[in-house]
């Protein structure tokens, strides 16, 4: 989520929302957040960090930052190979490089330490790719927020560092592309097969950039004008030419928080704050609205998955922005900060199927759904595994999406979970500070968890993992899981 309280503009243009995309605290709360020193514990003493509740769901491995307790503000996470980038909010920013080739013993290679909020981040091969949703002097890391003269005169930077970890142990910036009204998040869409105007192969990712217009940015980014994202080219041969390809039109919505794509459907679901949509993706610089999806009872429309069978779409309501959430107080039994299932098997259609929200009551107001992947089983059933800040991480069957089951939840000590997602066997959560209102100054860091046996079909093995980019996995042998034989 954005750093700082604004009046978003959403609906009507006159709710006064906290940003959501990756958590949400003003501007000044961020400041003292960043002034708090990092601790061992709440209370000055270094937790077991296995303390807390499990169900089905069982602590592998922890990484709390070297020395213990240092890593703080975890986002999203991104994997290629038994590589793990952990987008780092703040403190410092940037991203961190581990290795997961032993889940059961991550570790740490190298850190790309570069403030500018909030860290959202996604790899392809060597090339890791940074949001930066803050006015900053310049690209440059190191150069400091912007001013107010600097930034509403539209001469700040805020948009994508590139970064190449050629060498993991040495992160390096190769280029910045500034974007209006910066970058909350981006989704990677790969385009291999791209020819240049002459026919010859120049293979390329696309980042399609969600931003939207939040307080003080200046002429370049107000909520009279902002009804888009960003498509930023980066040539895979040429990653230093980066740019902005294309700024395609998502009105009525005033830009949007996060997209998830699945390029063999041509589809992408955009969730766009006060609606979501459907977009055809075929030429993919150029997405065409298909649908527009409206909730009354969701606030903001943050995060979005599909069924692998294309036919399910996940929306998530991230209440609150997180930092105004109510809580989860109603065991389960009211639409708040929800999960929404929509039938898109006709794409043009969506029609609502249901929602669900945990079980489990947490009365923190950091108590909402965020971010999620949906598991590649062989069997097609339908799993997906989700954050829910101090709710926890959860595991969910929703092959009926009307009557949606939980088959397993971890909440650890002191936890807030960010990202919760699945990759080949695991699942991996990003934590960001336990609180923060009011501020605690601690993070769990990284946590690596297994699911029971039997709770879990079989499931496919992936190379690699953007959560926002379902790729089918390769048409190989499945690869028999932790919690293989649930049907």
């Amino acid at each position: 989520m954005r750093s700082r309280l604004v009046a978003l503009v959403a609906l009507a243009l006159a709710a006064a929302l906290l940003p959501a995309a990756a958590g949400a605290h003003p501007d000044e709360l961020s400041a003292v957040l960043g002034a708090l020193p990092a601790q061992e514990g709440p209370e000055g003493e270094h937790d077991d960090a296995t303390e807390g509740e499990y169900e089905g769901l069982n602590l592998l491995a922890n990484w709390p930052g070297d020395p213990a307790g240092s890593y703080r503000e975890g986002s999203d996470l991104a994997f290629w190979g038994n590589t793990a980038i952990l987008g780092s909010y703040g403190n410092p920013g940037g991203f961190f490089v581990m290795n997961i080739a032993n889940p059961a013993s991550p570790k740490h290679m190298g850190t790309f330490a570069c403030a500018g909020p909030q860290g959202d981040v996604s790899v392809w091969e060597n090339l890791v790719f940074v949001s930066v949703d803050t006015p900053q002097n310049s690209a440059e890391c190191g150069s400091g927020s912007a001013g107010v003269p600097t930034y509403a005169s539209g001469q700040a930077w805020e948009g994508i560092r590139v970064v190449s970890i050629a060498n993991p142990t040495k992160p390096e910036q190769i280029a910045a592309v500034d974007t209006d009204c910066g970058s909350h998040t981006h989704t990677l869409l790969p385009d291999i097969d791209h020819v240049d105007e002459d026919g010859r192969p120049d293979p390329r990712v696309l980042l399609y950039v969600s931003s939207y217009p939040l307080g003080g940015q200046g002429v370049e980014c107000n909520a009279a004008g902002h009804r888009k994202i960003s498509v930023v080219e980066v040539p895979l041969r040429r990653p230093a030419e980066a740019s902005v390809l294309s700024t395609p039109d998502v009105s009525p919505a005033v830009g949007c928080h996060d997209i998830t794509v699945f390029p063999e459907l041509g589809l992408a679901a955009a969730a766009c704050i006060s609606e979501s949509q459907l977009w055809d993706i075929r030429d993919p610089a150029n997405p065409q609205i298909v649908s527009h999806i409206r909730n009354p009872r969701m606030q903001i429309h943050h995060s979005s998955a599909f069924s692998w069978d294309g036919e399910v779409l996940v929306l998530g309501d991230e209440m609150g922005g997180a930092a105004a959430a109510a809580g989860c107080l109603a065991g389960g039994h009211a639409p708040t900060g929800s999960l929404w299932f929509y039938d898109v098997s006709d794409p043009a259609n969506p029609v609502e199927q249901g929602w669900f929200t945990i079980p489990q009551d947490q009365p923190s107001m950091q108590c909402t759904a965020h971010n999620f992947n949906v598991v590649p089983t062989v069997d097609g059933s339908r799993v997906l595994v989700t954050a829910w800040y101090n709710g926890g991480t959860h595991v969910l069957d929703f092959d009926d999406p009307a009557n949606v089951e939980q088959l397993a939840y971890a909440k650890p000590a002191h936890g807030s979970s960010w990202s919760s997602y699945w990759y080949n066997g695991h699942v991996y959560v990003n934590n960001f500070d336990e609180g923060y209102v009011p501020p605690i100054a601690y993070s769990r860091g990284f946590d690596v968890m297994t699911v029971d046996d039997g709770l879990l079909p079989e499931s496919h093995d992936l190379p690699h993992l953007n959560p926002q980019t379902q790729l089918r996995p390769p048409k190989a042998e499945p690869k028999a899981q932790p919690g293989s034989g649930r049907r």
